[in-house]
């Protein structure tokens, strides 16, 4: 079974990718607010800074996760 921190952090990585790849802004900004609310809680189970990964998602980190 996968880890609430591997969860949390996979599902942020994957909706910050579907944001960029999202056609319209609406589309856009909700998916950056999905991907927020992972990293929120991923920090809350963490005790960590993780709001790099909303800024730094590339295409080896979403095969990793």
């Amino acid at each position: 079974m996968e880890s609430n921190e591997r969860y949390y952090r996979r599902r942020a990585i994957q909706e910050m990718t579907a944001a960029r790849l999202a056609v319209t802004e609406g589309a856009k900004q909700r998916r950056r607010e999905l991907a927020e609310g992972y990293v929120r809680r991923l920090a809350e189970l963490t005790g960590s800074d993780e709001r790099f990964l909303l800024d730094s998602v590339t295409a080896h980190q979403v095969q990793l996760a």
